[in-house]
C-alpha cells in the first residue's frame, strides 16, 4: 500500500509540473505576441529636408522608408483639383455636393449633411485648415466618381511626378494598410505644388478657415509661431505618428522638409524646427533650381483678332532639351495592373526668346559704328508667351467621373475663337458689375463708403482678390448716395442668401477686410 501511495504522489506532482510549464509557455507566447503587436503598431520615423533653391538634401533619416501619409494625402487630392482648376473644368464657384459616404467617414470633418453643398473655394480650405475627411471624399466623387477611381488616378499622379514608392487607396488619409509612401516622395509632391501651382498653393497659408458660424484654426501650428513658414499639412493615424510636411521662406533661404512618426505634435513640431534650424545654415540663397513644368497643357494668349489662333504649351518637363525623360514605371501595385493608365498631355516646348542675343546687340552696333556703317535692324523678336487657362467649351452639369485621357482629350475641344476686343466705353461705375451670374439672393455686403466711383470700384477689385475666387458669381456695385452734402459711393456685393453673406463677411475680416450685411430694400 505503501508503494501505491508514493507512486501516485509521484505521479501527480509530475502533472502538477507539467500543467505549471504549460501555463508558464503559455503566457509567455501571450506576452511575446502582445510585444510583437506594439512593435509592429509603432510607428516608423523618417525626415528628410530638401534646399528648395538648390534641390540638394540637406537632411536625410531613412527618406525612402516605407511610411503611412495619413492626412497628408490631402496634398494629392489637393493637386489634383488645383489641376483640374487650371484646365478649365472646376472653378473656386463649383459647387461639390456631401456624398452619403463622405458624410459617414469618421472626424475630422465639417460634419455635411448628405446633399448638402460648398463651394471649391471652401472646400479647399477645408482640407488645409480643418483637414476635413468628409469633404475630401466629396471631392474626389466629384472628381473620379467614385473614391476608388479616384485613388487610382492620384496613384497615377505619383508616378507622373516621380514619386515612385507611394500608393494611394483613398482621398483622406484615413487608415489602409496598402496606402504608403516616403518622405522623398511628399517632399517631391510638396515641391511640385508650389512650382506648378503658385497661385493656389498660398490657400496653405490660411491660418483659419470660418465656415456658417464656425471658426476652424489650421493644424499646422508653425504657421503662427515659426518664422517664414507658409505651409503645407499635417498628418496623422495611430499606424503613421504625427506626420508633417513643412515649407518655410526666410532671408532669401527656402526650405522644405518632411517629419513621419512623431509621438505627438509637439514633438514632431520640436523635430521639425531642429532640423530645419540646421539645415539654413547649409542653404543657400541663390535660386539655381528650375522648377518643373506643369503636367498640365495650357494655351500661349490668342493673337490679335486679325491673325490666325495658334495654341502653344509648355514644355511636359523641365530637364535639358536634348535629354527626353523616361516614361514613368507603371505602379507597383499588382492591384493596378492590368487598369488603363493615365494618358498626360504631352505638349512641345515654347522657344521665348534668345536672351544672349539681346546681350550682344549693344556690342554688335558699336562695331558697325566704328566702321562707320549702320547696323542692319533684326527681325524684331516676338514677345514672350504668357500663360493663361484655356477658354473650355463648357460641358452641362457636374463635372463627370472621368480619367486623365479624358481630361487630355478635352483638350482638343478648346474653344479656339479670338476673345472679342471691349466695347470702347464703358458704362459708368455705379452701374457697372462684375457678376457672372444673375443675383441669388436678397443680402448684400458692405465694405465701406468712399468719395468717388473709381475708389469704391478699386476697393470692390482688392477684396475679390485678397478672397482668392469667394466673390466669383457675386455682382459689385458701387450706390452712389448723399451724406451730410456730400457725395459717396457705397460699395457693395449682392445676390446672397443669409448664411453665405454671413459668412463670406466673416471671410473678410479675416483678412482685414471690415464690412457688414444687409438686406436689399
Amino acid at each position: 500500500m505503501f508503494g501505491v501511495s508514493k507512486s501516485v504522489g509521484t505521479l501527480g506532482n509530475a502533472n502538477r509540473w507539467q500543467r505549471t510549464m504549460l501555463a508558464a509557455a503559455i503566457l509567455a507566447s501571450v506576452l511575446l505576441s502582445a510585444t510583437h503587436g506594439a512593435q509592429a503598431q509603432t510607428p516608423r520615423s523618417a525626415a528628410m529636408v530638401v534646399d528648395a533653391n538648390t534641390g540638394e538634401v540637406l537632411h536625410t533619416e531613412q527618406a525612402d522608408a516605407h511610411v503611412y501619409p495619413a492626412s497628408l494625402t490631402k496634398m494629392m487630392t489637393l493637386y489634383m483639383t488645383f489641376e483640374l482648376i487650371e484646365m478649365g473644368r472646376l472653378s473656386y464657384g463649383s459647387k461639390i455636393r456631401m456624398t452619403e459616404e463622405g458624410a459617414a467617414v469618421p472626424p475630422s470633418k465639417l460634419g455635411l449633411k448628405a446633399g448638402e453643398e460648398l463651394t471649391v473655394l471652401e472646400a479647399i480650405r477645408a482640407l488645409v485648415t480643418k483637414s476635413a475627411n468628409d469633404v475630401a471624399v466629396a471631392l474626389a466623387q466629384h472628381i473620379g466618381g467614385s473614391e476608388p477611381n479616384f485613388a487610382r488616378l492620384m496613384t497615377q499622379k505619383a508616378r507622373a511626378l516621380g514619386m515612385r514608392q507611394t500608393t494611394f487607396r483613398n482621398a483622406s488619409g484615413l487608415p489602409d494598410s496598402g496606402q504608403v509612401t516616403t518622405a522623398r516622395d511628399m517632399i517631391t509632391l510638396g515641391l511640385r505644388l508650389q512650382d506648378d501651382f503658385p497661385r493656389h498653393y498660398k490657400l496653405f497659408a490660411t491660418r483659419s478657415f470660418a465656415f456658417r458660424g464656425k471658426s476652424y484654426r489650421n493644424h499646422n501650428t508653425l504657421l503662427h509661431r515659426y518664422q517664414g513658414t507658409d505651409g503645407i499639412k499635417t498628418g496623422y493615424t495611430r499606424a503613421s505618428g504625427f506626420n508633417l510636411v513643412s515649407s518655410v521662406h526666410r532671408d532669401g533661404k527656402h526650405i522644405v522638409a518632411a517629419v513621419f512618426g512623431g509621438k505627438s505634435a509637439a514633438t514632431r513640431n520640436a523635430k521639425m524646427q531642429k532640423i530645419i534650424g540646421r539645415s539654413f545654415a547649409k542653404a543657400s540663397r541663390t535660386r539655381t533650381r528650375a522648377p518643373a513644368s506643369a503636367l498640365v497643357a495650357r494655351a500661349a494668349p490668342p493673337p490679335q483678332p486679325a491673325q490666325r489662333p495658334q495654341m502653344q504649351a509648355r514644355a511636359e518637363l523641365a530637364p535639358p532639351p536634348q535629354v527626353r525623360p523616361a516614361p514613368p514605371p507603371p505602379p507597383a501595385a499588382s492591384a493596378d495592373r492590368g487598369r488603363s493608365s493615365i494618358a498626360v498631355a504631352k505638349v512641345r516646348p515654347v522657344q521665348i526668346g534668345n536672351a544672349a542675343q539681346e546681350q550682344a546687340e549693344p556690342q554688335r552696333r558699336q562695331q558697325f559704328a566704328s566702321a562707320g556703317m549702320t547696323a542692319p535692324l533684326r527681325a524684331a523678336p516676338r514677345p514672350p508667351a504668357q500663360e493663361y487657362v484655356p477658354r473650355f467649351v463648357p460641358e452641362t452639369g457636374a463635372l463627370r467621373p472621368s480619367t486623365f485621357q479624358a481630361q487630355a482629350a478635352h483638350l482638343e475641344r478648346v474653344d479656339t475663337r479670338p476673345i472679342q476686343p471691349p466695347p470702347q466705353a464703358l458704362p459708368p461705375p455705379a452701374t457697372r458689375t462684375a457678376a457672372r451670374t444673375a443675383p441669388r439672393g436678397p443680402f448684400e455686403i458692405q465694405i465701406g463708403a468712399f468719395g468717388n466711383a473709381a475708389e469704391a470700384e478699386r476697393r470692390m477689385m482688392q477684396a475679390r482678390q485678397r478672397l482668392g475666387g469667394m466673390l466669383d458669381g457675386y455682382a459689385s456695385v458701387s450706390v452712389p448716395v448723399q451724406s451730410g452734402g456730400s457725395q459717396l459711393y457705397r460699395a457693395r456685393f449682392r445676390g446672397f442668401d443669409a448664411t453665405a453673406a454671413n459668412n463670406t463677411c466673416s471671410q473678410m475680416k479675416t483678412v482685414q477686410i471690415d464690412c457688414f450685411v444687409i438686406k436689399a430694400q
